[in-house]
C-alpha cells in the first residue's frame, strides 16, 4: 500500500488565495454599498462613510431613495430581493438600520449563491 504524498505548499496556496479572495469580496461588497448610498443619498456626509452610519439620515428618511440604492445594488451583485421575506414595505430602515447591516445582507446572499 503506497501512501499518497500531500503537497503542504499547494494547501497553503489555495488556503491563502481563498482568504485573500473573501476579503476582497468583503471590500467590494463595502465598495459597492458606498457608492450607491452616496449616489442616491439625499444627506451630505463629513467625512467617510462607514459600516455604522445611519441609513435613515444618510437618506433623510426618504424610503424611494433607499429604493434605488438598494435596487442598483441588488442589480449590481445579481441578488434577488423579496420584500415579503427580506423586509417589510415601510420598515427598510429598521431591517436595516445602518450601512453595515446592508454590507451583511449583501454578504449573506452572495455565500448563499456560493453554496
Amino acid at each position: 500500500m503506497m501512501a499518497e504524498v500531500y503537497d503542504f505548499e499547494q494547501f497553503k496556496s489555495k488556503k491563502e488565495m481563498k482568504r485573500v479572495t473573501q476579503e476582497n469580496i468583503v471590500y467590494e461588497i463595502y465598495l459597492s454599498t458606498v457608492k450607491y448610498v452616496r449616489q442616491y443619498s439625499s444627506a451630505d456626509p463629513v467625512g467617510h462613510i462607514t459600516t455604522d452610519l445611519s441609513l435613515y439620515r444618510l437618506f433623510e428618511g426618504d424610503r424611494q431613495l433607499f429604493h434605488k440604492a438598494f435596487k442598483d445594488l441588488t442589480d449590481y451583485w445579481k441578488i434577488e430581493v423579496d420584500s415579503n421575506i427580506d423586509y417589510t414595505a415601510g420598515k427598510e430602515f429598521e431591517a436595516f438600520p445602518t450601512v453595515g447591516h446592508l454590507c451583511t445582507f449583501i454578504e449573506g446572499r452572495i455565500k448563499g449563491n456560493d453554496a
